[in-house]
């Protein structure tokens, strides 16, 4: 467990979702019971097995790409330029600009669905060896063989440290700064250095950034083969219901921007409190007191989420949603995600549904159907659990009035 002993507070945040560009949209979705997993499409695959995915819009990606400079878009696939925007939006609500204000910077990245070599590459390089006859092997040969078209170096969808890098080229941002692996476990050890650097003194605000995808043949099959995506031709991710099938993937950006609470001036704010972590969900630290609001992961298949609705009980919450239904089961910053929608709830006071949850696989837990529910809350859990096992939960206080 990590205690968050100065209060940090979250000052702006920013996104790009399968639910539209910006927190307004996710919101909007969230609060609809909108689910904006859709029909899986791409150009260079086809799948019977595996047909649905939370796919960012096209529109949403090219209103990112204004966010970065042509010169850096060459270096970034599409997950990264989905991060740039979403930390730029985060900026903005708190009220920063990097280079302008004095404020000493510490940028935390998390980066998903990068460690396998991209179709695309191979499409293209198959493309530019192409003739009226077919595909010249000898030229495709040269290009591999010789010239090292195909080095793992140049066709990864990018390295473990290209969203860190492209972030601060495009911010022109000089400060500490770390990358970090996907999943949850990349995004708890991101924010408990950011809060870290804060508590410490050593910088002034801390950018908070993870983005991932997971549309490709290579990343899909391995999930389909870990049991994490279901491999029947589910349309629907039904969370922590009898009649779910399964879970399905996908891709988008989650940014936050953290400041010490004493730094920002009076009004309502949501604050990290603790941060705890377990390798084991069922040894996972929990809070002794009674929450008013847990939001939390789900998988989409019945047994595995009935072992994380016991979980959920010993928390005592009052109310319980979850998002994962909304966008797809996200690798680059599913507790980003989370902990936005905890900030938003928190200063609604309306709590939004898990969209389709119809037959509970605990019919004692408080899960919240149907339509919003409002509600007095004060404090909020966020407990996610990755494919691997590996458990993290964010405790958090609202407070309207300092």
């Amino acid at each position: 467990m990590t205690n968050v002993t100065a209060r940090i507070a979250i000052a702006g945040s920013g996104c790009v979702l399968p639910s539209g560009w910006g927190v307004e949209r996710f919101w909007s979705a969230a609060r609809e019971g909108r689910s904006a997993i859709s029909p899986l499409h791409s150009p260079l695959f086809y799948s019977e097995r595996v047909t649905a995915f939370g796919h960012v819009a096209d529109d949403d990606h090219q209103r990112s790409r204004q966010d970065v400079a042509q010169n850096l878009q060459r270096y970034c696939p599409p997950a990264v330029i989905w991060g740039v925007s979403a930390v730029r939006q985060a900026l903005a609500e708190a009220g920063l600009e990097p280079g302008a204000d004095g404020v000493r910077f510490g940028l935390y990245c998390c980066q998903g669905g990068y460690t396998h070599p991209s179709i695309a590459s191979y499409g293209e390089l198959l493309q530019e060896c192409q003739t009226e006859g077919g595909a010249d092997m000898r030229r495709l040969a040269q290009r591999v063989l010789q010239e090292r078209a195909l080095d793992p170096f140049l066709v990864l969808k990018s390295l473990s440290n290209g969203l860190l890098g492209v972030v601060s080229l495009a911010l022109k941002l000089e400060c500490e700064s770390n990358a970090y692996m996907q999943g949850v476990a990349g995004n708890l050890a991101a924010l408990r250095e950011a809060c870290a650097a804060l508590q410490s003194g050593r910088i002034d605000a801390a950018i908070v950034v993870g983005a991932g995808s997971e549309l490709d043949p290579l990343a899909l099959a391995a999930l389909a083969e870990a049991g994490v995506i279901s491999s029947d031709g589910s349309q629907s991710l039904r969370a922590f219901d009898r009649q779910g099938t399964g879970g399905i993937a996908g891709e988008g950006a989650a940014a936050l921007v953290l400041r010490r609470a004493d730094d920002l001036p009076a009004g309502p704010k949501t604050c990290l409190t603790a941060l705890f972590a377990h390798p084991r969900l069922d040894s996972l630290n929990l809070p002794d007191k009674q929450v008013d609001l847990l939001i939390s992961s789900a998988t989409g298949d019945p047994q595995k989420d009935t072992s994380l609705a016991r979980t959920l009980a010993r928390a005592g919450a009052v109310h319980i949603t979850s998002s994962t239904p909304l966008t797809g089961i996200l690798s680059g910053a599913p507790s980003l995600v989370d902990l936005i929608l905890a900030r938003q709830t928190l200063h609604a006071q309306s709590i939004t549904p898990v969209i389709g949850l119809q037959q509970s696989v605990d019919a004692h837990l408080p899960f919240v159907t149907g339509e919003p529910r409002d509600a007095v809350l004060h404090d909020c859990l966020v407990i996610n659990r990755d494919d691997n096992g590996f458990s993290a939960c964010y405790q958090l206080e609202f407070r309207a009035a300092d």
